[in-house]
């Protein structure tokens, strides 16, 4: 009887022991939330920040399927690509509200799903230049950006391009400063 009792004991903490293994075990595999957003971008303190955009949503957003170099353009097809951008400096509320400074923008990089560079055959322009005066915790900054695609050189270059969705990506700036607006 003695030696029954002992064994169920053993089984009872034994089952303790592998449910808060199983429970660590479980809980290690949680991932923290993620959260993004589409089309804002909120600049930080002394940080470029950059931003993605996958071509062939933004494409399909505007109604077509295909982003295709100039003289290329058929039913579905457009050959420029244009993206708008709302841009806005928080300041860390170290007395920084307030100050004014220039905000830069440019297209840094352009990749297909293998990360092969393909920033050769794309081309932006933007509104002001793709320089802007921004006000830290003050209004918003417009960023309207205009992409358009080169001609592949070869069937390689064409291949890195067909039929992919190619990733752009946007640095967004903004320069030290300690001038009040």
């Amino acid at each position: 009887m003695r030696q029954k009792s002992l064994v169920i004991g053993l089984l009872v903490v034994l089952a303790f022991l592998v449910s808060g293994f199983t429970y660590a075990y479980w809980a290690a595999g949680i991932a923290a939330d993620s959260e993004s957003q589409t089309g804002t971008i909120t600049v930080g303190t002394g940080e470029t920040v950059v931003s993605t955009v996958n071509v062939s949503a933004a494409v399909n957003s505007q109604g077509a399927d295909a982003l295709v170099p100039a003289g290329f353009a058929a039913s579905g097809k457009i050959t420029s690509l244009t993206l708008t951008f709302t841009v806005d400096w928080d300041s860390t509320g170290l007395d920084a509200s307030g100050l004014t400074s220039t905000l830069t923008v440019s297209l840094v990089s352009a990749t297909n799903p293998s990360s092969v560079d393909v920033l050769s055959l794309f081309n932006a322009s933007f509104n002001n230049g793709g320089s802007y005066t921004i006000i830290s915790d003050g209004s918003n900054v417009t960023v309207i950006a205009t992409i358009t695609m080169d001609e592949p050189a070869n069937q390689a270059e064409y291949n890195l391009v067909a039929g992919l969705a190619i990733t752009l990506g946007f640095s967004f700036s903004v320069a030290a400063s300690t001038t009040a607006a």
